[in-house]
């Protein structure tokens, strides 16, 4: 017996799927897949490589479903896998490059999608505000590892305080960063933040 996913019914849909229902999982490919498909179309640009992690994706789901009973928004959960896949071949092709530097190269091909222009700089946008709530040392180490590209130890030497320090401090700072962004952006930045934050 197949399942259609209603709005209202999408929690329910989706602990189903994290039962081990094979009905519920096809219903949720069938509506989401090419929404996924879309989400990281729109950012590589490559239709046989969102082929290949959006296959990737689901197949992850379905290992991992026991987590989904503990998801309180699977969908945005599934995007998240989505911008996460996005994020470790962006890592690929970028070659470790500083991320931020990478992003700005892609910026002209963000440009030729008005929709995903808009939101690029939107999320630049949140970014800066985001920034403006950190405390001057955060921001300071934030500034040093994601604008001059420096390693922990660098950083520690550069700031004379324990590299553990700017460890956590990193830490609290990117966690910072994305409960903002994700109380203030819409789900389809999240890729984005990624690539912003992640080293």
């Amino acid at each position: 017996m197949s399942i259609e996913i209603e709005n209202s019914a999408e929690l329910d849909v989706f602990r189903k799927l994290s039962e081990g229902s094979e009905s519920a999982f096809s219903a949720v490919y069938v509506r989401y897949s090419p929404q996924i498909f879309t989400f990281i179309d729109r950012m590589l640009g490559l239709s046989d490589v969102t082929d290949d992690l959006v296959q990737d994706i689901f197949i992850d789901l379905w290992q991992k479903r026991d987590f989904l009973k503990n998801i309180e928004n699977p969908k945005a959960y599934l995007f998240r896998m989505a911008s996460n896949r996005v994020l470790d071949y962006q890592k690929k092709i970028a070659s470790r490059k500083p991320i931020l530097d990478f992003v700005i190269s892609q910026q002209p091909t963000m440009e030729a999608m008005s929709e995903q222009r808009v939101l690029y700089k939107e999320t630049l946008i949140l970014l800066g505000e985001a920034l403006d709530t950190l405390s001057p040392q955060r921001r300071r180490i934030y500034e040093l590892s994601r604008n001059e590209g420096l390693s922990h130890d660098e950083i520690a030497e550069k700031l004379n305080i324990a590299k553990s320090t700017v460890a956590n401090q990193m830490a609290s700072v990117l966690k910072q960063i994305r409960l903002y962004l994700e109380k203030h952006a819409v789900i389809f930045s999240f890729a984005i933040f990624y690539l912003l934050t992640q080293s």
